[in-house]
């Protein structure tokens, strides 16, 4: 008898029909990869399971008896915990309490509590206190309170929803273990995820989730990355190729640790950015960065490296104090008072709603000019065109362009959000995980925004923990540790799984 039993699984949304007849079993015991492209309705496949919302129609049923959740509380009583892609914790609670909610440990006394939790919070790989304010972690690490959470829970089938978007190498690998446990104790698991490559690692089974439908349903040993990117899109999908620089040849400095010597000397004209001896008291001791017209460099490392600090410190959300500080080629100073702040532009997908308000339209959100301000009506047509141009480019999932944009797919969000960004981006930009959670085909696109703003000159910085992400994106990638850049890896001219097969090893020994 399957775990899941799912058939003929419907459910549309206005005019857009999302899932047009799931049908698709989960053994006990096993773990099944969930892919498709953004949109193609795997949350809302989730969100049906979970209880957040109802099919239209079609049948389930879990270990043999009809499973229809009315809500997220019926399927946990029913025996199905999700872990959400977008997790919302009462921020006032500690992690003990947000551990333990709505698991039958809830009403234990504190000393016993706090102790469980720490063995949870140990197993996924979370270092904090237990009576940490969940409002005081990062919002990255929420996933993971909420997947310790599912370790208490008293559940037959677990659904991880994007869970390693935003995880580093090791911490993916402890989720994996996690997700082994729950085999092993006979649980089963639904693992969706865009990250092929370490997807393929731990699940028993793959489903891609294609045109509402389950296009195909393959043994994991039988896939490979490219095959099962083919499968996602519908079509064959070329390895990512080494980006080309938009800024003037140099030469190449491949995978070198960090020595004085080693410190590049282009023409003053060619320096977009250049910052030497960068500290953040306690956090950050001695970083130089070059940043050149037209280039992308990526800074990656574990949580306490110093590499968000750094960023902080570039974006003035950290005060700073360097030796010396150039931008284009204009001397500045930087120092721990605010007006002191260097404050370049940051993209942060973190944000609520991406930064834009999701009852707004498709049309709105990506018009320049303030809606309802006079204008000839040949501007305002150009400008509509321009939003349809880049619908239409970054293959958005949508009907129409006055869709509210709160009513996209996740994935869809991220990329309208980011091109609406990147068109107003100038000079030197810092981008927070640029491609977090979107599929083969969006990474793609998303790259292309960022190649043409830096055909355009505008040089960027991205701060990611994704090392297929820095393969893609960057010209050379920084590995933080113990708040220095000790090893530079040049990407040019090198396949994107040999770097990052040079990342994964560089940050993990770091």
């Amino acid at each position: 008898m399957a775990l899941l039993q799912v058939e003929g699984l419907r459910k549309s949304f206005g005019g857009r029909r999302v899932l047009r007849d799931v049908s698709f079993t989960i053994a006990a015991g096993e773990i099944v990869g969930l892919v498709g492209t953004n949109g193609a309705g795997k949350s809302t496949l989730g969100d049906v399971l979970a209880g957040i919302t109802a099919a239209d129609c079609g049948r389930m049923t879990l270990l043999g008896h009809p499973y229809a959740p009315l809500s997220v509380d019926d399927a946990r009583s029913l025996g199905v915990g999700v872990v959400e892609q977008q997790v919302h914790i009462d921020p006032g609670l500690t992690v003990a309490r947000a551990v333990v909610r709505g698991t039958p440990h809830a009403g234990a006394p504190e000393p016993e509590l706090r102790r469980h939790v720490q063995g949870l919070l140990a197993e996924v790989g979370l270092d904090v206190d237990p009576d940490t304010r969940v409002g005081d972690l990062p919002h990255f690490v929420h996933n993971l309170v909420e997947t310790a959470r599912v370790l208490a829970e008293d559940t037959r089938l677990v659904v991880l929803d994007e869970v390693s978007a935003a995880l580093l190498p090791l911490e993916v690998t402890r989720l994996h273990a996690v997700a082994a446990r729950l085999s092993q104790q006979g649980r089963g698991v639904l693992y969706i995820s865009h990250r092929l490559p370490e997807m393929l690692e731990v699940v028993d089974r793959v489903l891609v989730l294609r045109d509402g439908v389950i296009a195909l349903d393959s043994p994991a040993d039988a896939l490979d990355p490219v095959r099962l990117a083919g499968e996602t899109v519908g079509g064959p999908v070329s390895l990512p190729a080494p980006r080309v620089a938009a800024g003037p040849a140099r030469s190449a400095r491949e995978d070198v640790p960090v020595r004085t010597s080693t410190w590049p000397a282009p023409a003053d004209d060619d320096v977009a950015l250049r910052v030497r001896n960068l500290r953040v008291p306690g956090r950050v001791e001695g970083v130089d960065l070059l940043l050149r017209h037209g280039e992308v460099v990526g800074l990656t490392g574990r949580r306490s490296s110093g590499v968000r600090e750094i960023a902080g410190a570039l974006t003035g959300e950290l005060p700073a104090v360097t030796d010396e500080l150039v931008l284009h080629g204009e001397p500045r100073t930087l120092g721990p008072a605010a007006a002191e702040a260097l404050r370049l532009p940051a993209y942060h997908p973190d944000d609520d709603a991406y930064g834009v308000d999701p009852g707004e339209t498709i049309a709105r959100t990506l018009t320049k000019e303030p809606w309802g301000a006079l204008s000839d009506l040949r501007r305002e047509i150009a400008s509509l065109r321009g939003v349809i141009r880049t619908v239409h480019q970054l293959d958005v999932k949508t009907l129409s362009i006055r869709t509210v944009f709160g009513a996209l797919s996740g994935g869809d969000q991220h990329k309208l959000a980011l091109a609406r960004w990147m068109a107003s981006a100038q000079d030197v930009v810092v981008l927070h995980e640029p491609t977090r959670g979107l599929d083969v085909r969006s990474r793609q696109q998303v790259r292309r925004l960022i190649d043409e703003a830096t055909a355009h000159g505008t040089s960027v910085v991205v701060v990611s923990v994704d090392p297929d992400e820095l393969a893609e994106c960057c010209d050379r990638v920084g590995i933080v540790a113990g708040g220095r850049v000790t090893r530079w890896i040049d990407t040019r001219e090198l396949a994107v799984d040999a770097v990052r097969a040079r990342i994964v090893e560089a940050a993990t020994a770091a």
